[in-house]
């Protein structure tokens, strides 16, 4: 005797990226139960670092594009761009589920568990990129125009506090089973229907973000093409940031070689490479070669900015750029370097931590 019922949906566990939709769903739709669910079975963080993959894929396309386009130019920083792409969109989900899993932990009292809290808080991110994946579409298929960020931001933190609520109702409740745990007999957790509708249209919202960004990024292809070897150095001329009087041309410096350093006083990179710059301008500042420091912080008071030049002893004169200069040169990470032939043409390009040996067999090639 066969029986035509139709066969239920798919467990709803967490891990698998083929049932993202149905969980995600299930926040939105059912929130309670989708905190009981994470609470016993885990699950939370997971998805959301699924959806930071799927925010850096679909609404980040463009840069994830030129990062690999760089790698044509300079390979050793190919890692570099495409873990700052990603790591943009992971910041984000951090200031959500850090938050979310604190405030878990604290208002969980005497049954609060740090490991469950936390899965609980990073399940806050899906209502939280929801309603920015929405913003984000709108902008990528009305051509990258930007909403205000706080038309987006509100709305969007407000969707995670809804289910962080479910969330401290849920941890509060806990009769301190272990997470994973499972009665014998009990029911598996399954999806249901309206949430994996919910999920997918989530999903299909990410599609139209991808299609829009990736129209954007075919259509202004050549912008996100990188500062290519071989190409005339764009010219510039900045103010010398130590208040030496007299400005920092690279139209003066034609016929030298040069090191050309954008870096900033928060980046950490950056201030591991200072010993190694200051290595080479005493080795090569006699050999003709040009050290010139770009400081890309944005907005630094200049009396800090000397301050900090003093303190580290840089040798060499650093000019102040707003963003102008580096969007010349197509600066998206730091520390980034350039090394520009006497005859005024890129010639190498670093991004990230370099070695030494490395920076001097470039230098050692521009200077032939």
């Amino acid at each position: 005797m066969t029986s035509n019922a139709v066969p239920p949906p798919p467990p709803i566990r967490g891990g698998s990226v083929f049932g993202l939709p149905a969980r995600v769903g299930q926040i939105l739709t059912a929130p309670r139960a989708a905190m009981e669910r994470i609470d016993r079975e885990g699950g939370g963080l997971t998805d959301a670092l699924w959806l930071v993959v799927v925010g850096s894929v679909t609404f980040r396309i463009a840069q994830l594009l030129e990062a690999a386009l760089g790698a044509t130019e300079s390979t050793s920083g190919a890692f570099m761009r495409v873990a700052a792409v990603v790591s943009n969109e992971l910041v984000g989900a951090a200031w959500i589920v850090l938050p979310a899993a604190i405030l878990v932990t604290i208002l969980a009292g005497a049954r609060r568990d740090s490991s469950r809290d936390l899965e609980l808080g990073a399940a806050c991110y899906a209502p939280y990129f929801t309603v920015r994946a929405l913003a984000r579409a709108l902008e990528a298929v009305t051509g990258g125009n930007p909403l205000p960020q706080l038309a987006s931001e509100i709305p969007a933190v407000a969707a995670a506090l809804v289910v962080l609520a479910r969330a401290v109702l849920v941890a509060r409740a806990r009769v301190g089973a272990p997470q994973g745990a499972s009665p014998e007999g009990a029911v598996v957790s399954r999806p249901p229907r309206a949430a994996l509708v919910a999920g997918l249209a989530v999903m299909a919202v990410a599609v139209v973000g991808l299609a829009g960004n990736a129209t954007w990024s075919s259509r202004n292809f050549k912008e996100l093409l990188p500062i290519r070897h071989g190409q005339t150095a764009p010219a510039f001329t900045l103010a010398r940031a130590d208040g030496t009087r007299g400005q920092i041309s690279l139209a003066a410096l034609r016929g030298r070689v040069v090191v050309l350093d954008f870096w900033a006083t928060w980046c950490p990179p950056c201030l591991a490479m200072l010993p190694t710059l200051h290595e080479l301008h005493a080795e090569w500042s006699d050999r003709g070669v040009a050290f010139v420091g770009v400081n890309s912080d944005g907005g630094i008071e200049p009396e800090a900015l000397r301050a900090f030049l003093t303190q580290h002893a840089v040798p060499y004169p650093v000019g102040i750029d707003e963003g102008d200069i580096g969007s010349l040169y197509k600066v998206r990470s730091l520390p980034t370097l350039f090394v520009i032939g006497k005859d005024g043409t890129i010639r190498a390009s670093f991004v990230g931590l370099t070695r030494k040996a490395t920076l001097t067999d470039a230098l050692e090639a521009a200077s032939r």
